[in-house]
């Protein structure tokens, strides 16, 4: 019986494909649920580059926890700040904090030159989250 599923999600198109998922998966176990967010940062000897602001990362998480209550979940969300090599490492403490029994990870991609260098977050998780792992699918384009 799942009780606590941790949902990560690192944009729209990730919420949009995995909320009616994780939604359902809830209701189904009356699980809480837990939304995280990992607003990236790379940081360079000149600047410090982010997709987005601080407030625009915690609105986002916000959001996904509100269409998760408007279809009747129990959901809160952790927003953090991270650089992008760290993101598996991230995911899995945020799991291991809130004791989940599932984690979901939207829209899972596995794309280019970021995937060269930050490494399959997928497989990361594979082999080291302690327990089930669900990855969603990329929309093939």
């Amino acid at each position: 019986m799942l009780q606590k599923i941790l949902v990560a999600v690192g944009g729209t198109e990730d919420a949009s494909q995995t909320v009616p998922v994780v939604a359902g998966l809830a209701k189904a176990f009356d699980a809480d649920v837990l939304v995280v967010h990992m607003r990236e940062r790379i940081v360079t000897s000149v600047a410090t580059l982010e997709d987005e602001s601080i407030p625009e990362s915690f609105q986002f998480g916000e959001d996904v926890v509100r269409r998760l209550v408007k279809l009747g979940v129990k959901a809160r969300s952790d927003v953090d700040s991270a650089r992008p090599e760290h993101l598996a490492q991230f995911i899995l403490a945020k799991a291991g904090e809130f004791a989940a029994e599932l984690i979901v990870v939207g829209s899972h991609h596995a794309h280019g030159l970021r995937e060269r260098m930050t490494g399959d977050i997928g497989k990361t998780l594979a082999h080291h989250s302690q327990c089930p792992l669900l990855l969603m699918p990329s929309d093939p384009d």
